[in-house]
């Protein structure tokens, strides 16, 4: 019996390692541009920072590679100020982060947010990117404000290991309606991203894979400017979300993490079902925050927000 127990022991931490871990996020990297001031509430006027030098932007790189260990992030508020190509927009200081993260990562952005732009850094030794397309979405107010002042980005990504495909996710960069107070506003941009993901028509119009046999992965990652998810009664979008079968990733923590220099809990990741059952690693959900002495001067390289991962498990996909 004790034989069976050890060659039982061994195959399964044999089948364990057959499977490659790949880290996915989202991080608000406050105001990246070569011309936009940083501080915004809370420092204003003199107080508040200027944009980012060049050993600033290299230990942003290293914080990405290093710390993070990312392989897709999804970035938000990213200044298009690199060139003119309407059809792929650049960010200078974005530029000079890839420079310094090596010739194997690209980015792409949206074409619209005007200076704070949604958009996708990723590492492409690890990460082939299928397609990317915004959502097409007509203004729509809610609280008198549209409920996009940034289209929702779509990413479809394949994981690469050994350089062979393996699982293959649907990214979907959200960056919601600035202020806590707008949670009608958040609650219609979830709906209108959710429902157009559950609608075959509309998948395909945008050139994404419909759902086969049931299987749906999805990872839908933003700063979504909502922290609803603490409120007793109706949570707006977090109750929302999980009724169409999107789990809140972190939700289920006695206290869910500050993702901003402030306190407030408000980048979120909601993960399909069946990413959850299939992909997802248990316990890597993380909140990479910094203790309150250090918050200063994270802020003054880095953001004012932290990002937010999951780590996911590479599998064959038939899909």
């Amino acid at each position: 019996m004790k034989k069976l127990i050890f060659i039982l022991f061994i195959v399964t931490h044999a089948q364990i390692n057959l499977y490659a871990e790949f880290v996915v996020g989202v991080w608000n990297i406050e105001k990246l541009s070569s011309t936009s001031m940083r501080g915004f509430p809370e420092l204003r006027g003199g107080d508040q920072h200027s944009p980012r030098t060049d050993s600033q932007l290299e230990d942003v790189a290293d914080y990405i590679a290093d710390t993070l260990e990312i392989d897709a992030l999804v970035i938000t508020e990213i200044d298009d100020d690199g060139g003119n190509d309407p059809l792929r927009p650049r960010s200078a200081q974005l530029d000079v982060v890839l420079g310094h993260l090596g010739s194997n990562w690209s980015y792409f952005l949206g074409r619209t947010g005007g200076d704070l732009r949604i958009g996708l850094l990723f590492n492409g030794d690890r990460v082939r990117v299928k397609r990317i397309v915004g959502l097409r979405a007509p203004e729509f107010e809610v609280q008198g404000e549209d409920i996009f002042d940034r289209d929702p980005m779509l990413f479809w990504v394949s994981f690469l290991d050994n350089g062979q495909e393996t699982s293959d996710v649907l990214l979907v960069g959200l960056h919601l309606k600035s202020q806590q107070f707008h949670t009608h506003n958040h609650l219609a941009a979830m709906s209108k991203v959710i429902g157009d993901l559950k609608t075959p028509d509309v998948r395909e119009d945008l050139g994404l894979p419909r759902r086969q046999d049931g299987e749906d992965d999805v990872i839908i990652l933003g700063d979504l400017n909502d922290s609803t998810h603490t409120r007793q009664g109706f949570r707006f979008i977090f109750d929302y979300a999980e009724s169409q079968g999107y789990i809140h990733a972190g939700g289920d923590l006695p206290d869910y993490p500050a993702t901003r220099v402030n306190g407030s809990e408000i980048d979120h990741i909601f993960l399909s079902r069946d990413v959850v059952r299939d992909l997802l690693v248990s316990g890597s959900f993380t909140v990479h925050t910094v203790p309150d002495n250090e918050r200063d001067s994270y802020r003054e390289t880095f953001s004012d927000h932290y990002p937010v991962t999951v780590e996911l498990k590479s599998k064959i996909d038939d899909d």
